[in-house]
């Protein structure tokens, strides 16, 4: 299997940290966050991996070059997840992750073991939180997602959708026919969702251990509170 980092947002939430480098760039106790999620995919075995930059894209690049095996594409415009994804062109299932999050290496392994042995065509990777309304909400039966519903007033649930997927090649053919959202942008959960609607199987699997999305200041101080406490590696 292959990987894909999305890393192309400035962050601007983060500000001011993110004035001089790329929100993934942003340090969790001496260690940018997109290496931890980098290093949290090698430990699976997955060495090959493409990396979507777009905000001070060479800085991240060049921080990046101590790594063997990776490809960078550019996203010229922050037009989306979808059209982020879009950009590669993977031949065979590939997980994708967002490279400003924390997260449990264990979460990363139960979403790629449940599409390897569970014969579902895509998986999303679900967390359980208190403030669902606040993230893309996951309507699920068992393993199952029956809907996906993006910032809803009244969640069907407190498992949310935490951006990390197992998908097919055929999510390209999904992703081409999304259209721009009330927000403007080409949304990977309206992909998905059509993906449901033609009854595509598609699972979840719920994270047991820890998941930051590390988007605002009391994120990070949680996210750097984490990993001083259980030391600088991602067990």
């Amino acid at each position: 299997m292959k990987a894909l980092i999305l890393a192309a947002g400035k962050g601007t939430r983060l500000r001011p940290l993110t004035d001089n480098r790329p929100k993934v760039l942003v340090e969790v106790n001496g260690k940018p966050l997109i290496e931890h999620v980098i290093d949290g995919i090698r430990s699976l075995g997955i060495e090959e991996i493409t990396v979507i930059k777009g905000y001070m894209g060479s800085m991240l690049e060049e921080r990046l070059s101590k790594y063997e095996g990776l490809t960078f594409l550019e996203q010229k415009e922050q037009l989306g997840t979808a059209h982020a994804i879009g950009m590669s062109s993977f031949d065979s299932p590939f997980l994708t992750m967002s490279g400003d999050v924390l997260t449990h290496t264990e979460n990363i392994e139960k979403v790629v073991s449940r599409f390897e042995k569970g014969g579902w065509k895509a998986v999303i990777g679900s967390f359980e939180v208190e403030n669902p309304e606040e993230f893309g909400v996951l309507e699920v039966e068992g393993d199952r997602v029956r809907d996906i519903a993006e910032k809803p007033d009244n969640p069907p649930s407190n498992l949310i959708n935490t951006g990390t997927y197992v998908f097919p090649p055929e999510i390209y053919d999904y992703i081409d026919r999304t259209g721009l959202s009330e927000r403007g942008e080409y949304e990977i959960t309206d992909s998905i969702e059509m993906m449901l609607e033609d009854g595509l199987s598609v699972a979840h699997a719920k994270f047991d251990n820890y998941w930051i999305d590390v988007g605002r200041h009391e994120d990070l101080e949680r996210a750097r509170n984490l990993v001083n406490k259980n030391g600088n590696e991602d067990k």
